[in-house]
C-alpha cells in the first residue's frame, strides 16, 4: 500500500472531529466508532487497554465536565500502510460541577474554579489505520507533561514519538517526530 498523501489534512481533520467529541460529555461515547473492538491499544497516562469497550471504559470513566483546550501543534506523517502517525501538543484545563478534579493526581480540590487555575501541557499521539475509505485509532499514547522542577529556568520539555520496524533480529526508526513543548501563553 502506498503512503496516505493527503497526510496533513487527514491529522488536522482528524483532531478536530476527535477533541469535539472528546470535550463534549454527551458526545464522548460516540468515540467508540474510532476504535477497533479488538485492536486497538491505549495508553493513558501509563495505564494501557486493549479493545474499543475497554478504551470507552476509560474514557467515559474520567469525572470531568467541561474542558477548555488549546492545540498549539499538530505534526502529522504518511506511513507506508496507508496510516498517518499524528503527535499533538496542547494545554487542558478541566472542570467539575463546581470543584477541580486532577487529573494526574486523582484528587478533587474543592472550591477551586479552573479558569484560574493553570492549563496542564499534553502530549497525544495518534496511529490511524486505514480500512476501506477510511480509518480506525490503532494506537493512541496520552500523557500530560507535568515536571516536578524547582529550577528557575527549567530545560524546556519535548515530545518525541518513534515507529519501529523490525529488520532482522533488530529494529529500525521508520517515523520520528520531535517537537519541543513551547506554548504561546497569550
Amino acid at each position: 500500500m502506498a503512503m496516505n498523501v493527503p497526510y496533513e489534512a487527514i491529522g488536522k481533520g482528524f483532531v478536530q472531529q476527535y477533541y469535539a467529541m472528546f470535550d463534549d460529555p454527551a458526545q464522548r461515547p460516540n468515540l467508540i466508532n474510532m476504535y477497533n473492538a479488538e485492536t486497538s491499544f491505549m495508553t493513558f497516562e501509563g495505564l494501557q487497554i486493549q479493545g474499543a469497550i475497554k478504551i470507552m471504559e476509560k474514557l467515559t470513566s474520567l469525572s470531568f465536565q467541561k474542558i477548555n483546550r488549546i492545540i498549539t501543534a499538530i505534526d502529522s506523517q504518511p506511513m507506508f500502510d496507508g496510516g498517518v502517525l499524528i503527535n499533538v501538543l496542547g494545554r487542558l484545563q478541566f472542570r467539575k460541577l463546581g470543584f477541580y478534579t486532577c487529573i494526574c493526581t486523582k484528587r478533587e480540590i474543592t472550591g477551586c474554579d479552573t479558569d484560574e487555575d493553570q492549563p496542564h501541557a499534553y502530549i497525544q499521539t495518534f496511529v490511524l489505520k486505514p480500512v476501506g475509505t477510511s480509518f480506525y485509532v490503532q494506537h493512541d499514547i496520552f500523557r500530560l507533561a507535568l515536571h516536578d522542577t524547582a529550577d528557575e529556568d527549567p530545560p524546556h520539555a519535548f515530545s518525541q514519538c518513534f515507529v519501529l520496524k523490525p529488520m532482522g533480529n533488530s529494529y529500525y526508526c521508520q517515523h520520528d517526530i520531535f517537537r519541543l513543548s513551547i506554548h504561546d501563553s497569550a
